[in-house]
């Protein structure tokens, strides 16, 4: 066949081009992994929330920041028509301070529904103070079994687990119970710098300082939480259940939540606006390298096209041609996307998800394909008689 004839007398110049072609795929698959681990990284642990909705508080624009229901709107949500089951999660900014070493992390309180937890290693929390933490805690010297102390609310954490893909804003989440929740939500509210988590007796004991007491309003958000995670009876949508509502709370469905708020849908739409112009650099890299080769052989074309062969065959072998070399470059972008991503520290935003890199292989593909046509047209453009006169003169 033509195409596998002039492959591989011409390994060192088409080898050459796949290797080109190979770091623009590289590049495209690194944009999508990074950006993909970026969207991950921001909203990993609000997305991944078990539930068909997440009920917040109104005119909180999804913000688990803002977002505070009380005991009573917990029962109104769990009685509403078409809610099987809801379970309260609880939100806190904390600072984490590990052997000297302070950074900023996030606590998710889970009622009871920790199995939804993708454990790596360890186990659940079964007590007050135990928490299952997001793997990238570890690069901040986070080890199993270790007990963490909490800035500036005071208190610590027992690390029992650790879970994958559960990050919040790019910090690490520690999910504790809905007790171990409140108390450092509480203390956090007052501004606490003394020790207090997991010490609610203090005051008792006349430990507390003045106005620093968080007993009063630990009891008052006692049985509330941040939103409320809800399953869907069999037929009732997120829209069925915000018009149940009627206005008193905001509803989306996790991944939806995800993408909102904290500057999210600009992000989103950057993320895609990259993506989309490495992909239309990739089909002008491959469609010129084809279009410069296609002039190259101008004279051999035309020797062709004299001896009967159509356009349609020509393209056809250009099209093989394109195929097998995309082919070799998408197989080495693929081992070096995949190499750069396994050097990346571990904080680092990067998820070669299966979904996302397979829309972008196929896109390169397509890009390929269109990226073609320029070669295309100069093929219908050659003429035997004056190609060939013009090579001999």
């Amino acid at each position: 066949m033509l195409a596998w004839k002039e492959l591989l007398g011409s390994k060192l110049k088409f080898g050459l081009i796949a290797a080109a072609i190979g770091l623009v795929v590289a590049l495209t698959l690194l944009m999508s992994a990074m950006s993909e681990g970026l969207i991950t990284g921001m909203t990993g642990a609000k997305g991944s929330l078990a539930g068909d909705a997440l009920v917040f508080q109104r005119d909180t624009q999804l913000s688990l920041e803002r977002s505070l229901l009380t005991k009573d709107d917990l029962a109104t949500i769990s009685a509403t028509p078409g809610v099987a089951k809801a379970y309260g999660v609880g939100h806190a900014m904390i600072s984490v301070d590990a052997g000297g070493s302070v950074f900023d992390a996030r606590i998710l309180g889970l009622s009871d529904a920790f199995d939804q937890l993708p454990l790596l290693e360890g186990r659940l929390p079964q007590a007050r103070q135990e928490a299952v933490v997001d793997a990238t805690a570890k690069a901040d010297g986070i080890s199993l079994g270790d007990s963490v102390q909490l800035s500036p609310v005071g208190g610590d954490l027992t690390v029992v687990g650790f879970t994958h893909d559960r990050r919040y804003i790019m910090t690490p989440v520690f999910y504790v119970d809905m007790p171990t929740w409140l108390e450092v939500y509480s203390a956090s509210l007052l501004g606490r710098t003394a020790g207090t988590v997991g010490a609610a007796a203090g005051a008792a004991a006349g430990d507390a300082a003045e106005n620093t007491d968080t007993s009063p309003l630990t009891e008052q958000l006692s049985g509330g939480a941040s939103i409320a995670a809800v399953f869907l009876d069999k037929g009732v949508t997120v829209d069925d259940l915000a018009a149940r509502f009627g206005g008193r709370y905001e509803v989306a469905t996790p991944q939806a939540a995800a993408r909102a708020g904290n500057g999210m849908p600009v992000m989103v739409l950057a993320v895609d606006g990259i993506q989309v112009v490495s992909l239309l650099i990739g089909a002008l890299v491959i469609g010129i390298f084809f279009y410069i080769t296609t002039l190259h052989k101008t004279a051999q074309i035309a020797a062709v096209k004299a001896l009967g062969s159509s356009n349609g065959y020509l393209y056809r072998q250009l099209w093989l041609q394109i195929a097998v070399l995309v082919t070799i470059a998408v197989v080495m972008g693929m081992v070096l996307a995949l190499g750069a991503g396994a050097s990346m520290p571990p904080a680092m935003a990067f998820d070669p998800g299966v979904a996302k890199w397979g829309v972008s292989l196929i896109a390169v593909y397509v890009m390929a394909f269109l990226g073609s046509l320029f070669s295309l047209r100069n093929i219908l453009g050659i003429d035997p008689a004056t190609a060939l006169d013009r090579a001999e003169h």
